[in-house]
């Protein structure tokens, strides 16, 4: 069990840690493509539910 550890300690110390504006920088991009894909959705799902809503709409009257 110690060795493993001393393995992990021993890798970690290999890890090429990034910078402080890199960890900005990328921390940025991955909010701007978050709220890129969450507004995608948002419209997507939109119109999904209101050509279903159209549709059902449509429908009713040949039902009754």
């Amino acid at each position: 069990m110690f060795k493993f550890i001393g393995s992990i300690v021993a890798e970690m110390r290999l890890v090429s840690w990034p910078t402080w504006q890199e960890a900005r920088r990328d921390f940025a991009m991955v909010v701007q493509y978050s709220i890129f894909f969450m507004f995608f959705v948002m419209i997507f799902d939109w119109i999904i539910k209101n050509g279903i809503t159209q549709a059902v709409k449509l429908l009713v009257p040949f039902i009754k």
